[in-house]
């Protein structure tokens, strides 16, 4: 009795960022690359390309880029941040941030192949930020475009600017467009002060939880120790000079603060945004 022979068909890889529930994201970086930039992110990784240029530090085998602007989002106070991106992404960044510390929850809106292709994930994003917008509990709310809503094309710039008197902040942070999560803090604080910057041009804004400083201040760019500031005051001291924001900030006040200097003192090197 003969039995049926029954073929054996490879299974292709998907190598399209847009099918399936972030299979795409192993598509490798060109091809997540080719996507983003036909899906109307171009100009984005542009600028990324120009504002972070290439180099032996490109890539290091270390956790994913985008951490640095989720834990930039994390450390400010009355600040939620939620991700959009691959389900295993979006456990690794939030277990990486709650290994360092995070005492606070990450939002998570998830998608598939349908959803994704066909635009419901923006919606379900949008949904997600009016019901998060509190202004009793938050002063901004951060969305963050992990690799394959950024090869796709979710557009964040079209979120409103402003919900409820919460700030939205919607940012692409792409593992192909991005190098390190360093320059992941730059593109989220950039992005703040930019907001930031608008305001104050719009019209008078909160002061300092700290005060006003009666001297001409300077900002410190980049991440430092909790002494590095009061030890940079000392030397500032002699000049008539006093230390004014740290950027990244700890809360959205202190970005007006960190823009009302009279000079800029760039302690890391990757921040140029």
């Amino acid at each position: 009795m003969s039995k049926p022979i029954i073929p054996i068909v490879p299974e292709q890889l998907v190598n399209d960022p847009s099918k399936g529930d972030g299979l795409g994201c192993h598509a490798g970086e060109k091809q997540m690359m080719d996507a983003a930039k036909s899906s109307g992110k171009g100009e984005v990784l542009q600028r990324y390309a120009q504002d972070y240029p290439k180099g032996p530090h490109d890539q290091p085998q270390s956790m994913c880029p985008a951490f640095g602007s989720l834990r930039v989002g994390l450390r400010m106070r009355r600040t939620a941040t939620i991700l959009s991106g691959s389900a295993c992404c979006v456990y690794g960044l939030t277990f990486t941030s709650h290994f360092y510390g995070a005492r606070r929850s990450v939002g998570y809106v998830p998608f598939n192949s349908e959803t994704l292709v066909t635009g419901k994930l923006f919606e379900d994003i949008r949904g997600s930020v009016h019901e998060q917008a509190d202004p009793n509990k938050y002063d901004a709310i951060v969305i963050i475009n992990l690799c394959v809503p950024t090869a796709s094309g979710v557009p964040l710039q079209l979120l409103p600017k402003e919900i409820n008197g919460v700030r939205i902040i919607g940012i692409d942070v792409p593992g192909f467009g991005v190098p390190t999560h360093a320059e992941a803090k730059d593109v989220l604080a950039g992005a703040m002060l930019q907001y930031a910057r608008h305001e104050i041009m719009a019209g008078p804004v909160q002061a300092p939880r700290t005060g006003v400083q009666t001297k001409p201040t300077i900002t410190l760019l980049g991440e430092m120790f909790p002494a590095d500031p009061a030890v940079i005051g000392a030397m500032l001291e002699p000049m008539d000079l006093a230390v004014g924001a740290t950027v990244p900030t700890r809360e959205w006040r202190e970005l007006y603060q960190a823009l009302d200097c009279k000079a800029v003192a760039a302690i890391h090197p990757f921040y140029t945004a």
